[in-house]
């Protein structure tokens, strides 16, 4: 019986991975420290960096690369799924919430939202320029 996947495969994910969520530290850090602290803009970043990203590979490897296509789940599960964050924005919205910042949980939930698909639209048009 042959493996479905194979170990190489879970090895290049995983490490993905690792990079993805040392980007995301790194990101969260930077934007946090630049941006201040009305929205938690590090969290922000990294999901709507991530989203474009992901729009950006799919467009690419679908109509211009397809010899990487193997490579899509390294780049998109592995590294922006550790770059990305769905339970840190879930918490952070939680949190504003709890603390009765509805206006502001309510602007993180719409900027993180339509912006991620936003975002992935706008990676899937600059994929288009690039082909």
């Amino acid at each position: 019986m042959t493996n479905i996947i194979s170990w190489r495969l879970l090895a290049s994910v995983m490490m993905a991975g690792a990079l993805g969520t040392l980007c995301r530290y790194l990101t969260m850090h930077l934007a946090g420290s630049l941006c201040g602290e009305w929205l938690p803009w590090g969290t922000v970043a990294v999901n709507l960096g991530g989203a474009f990203l992901g729009g950006l590979l799919l467009l690419l490897v679908q109509q211009r690369f397809q010899v990487l296509a193997p490579l899509l789940p390294v780049l998109t599960i592995g590294f922006l799924g550790g770059f990305t964050t769905f339970s840190t924005f879930a918490l952070e919205s939680a949190v504003l919430i709890q603390e009765g910042a509805c206006l502001r949980a309510a602007a993180n939930l719409l900027l993180q939202n339509v912006g991620g698909i936003a975002a992935v639209f706008a990676g899937m048009a600059c994929a288009r320029l690039l082909l």
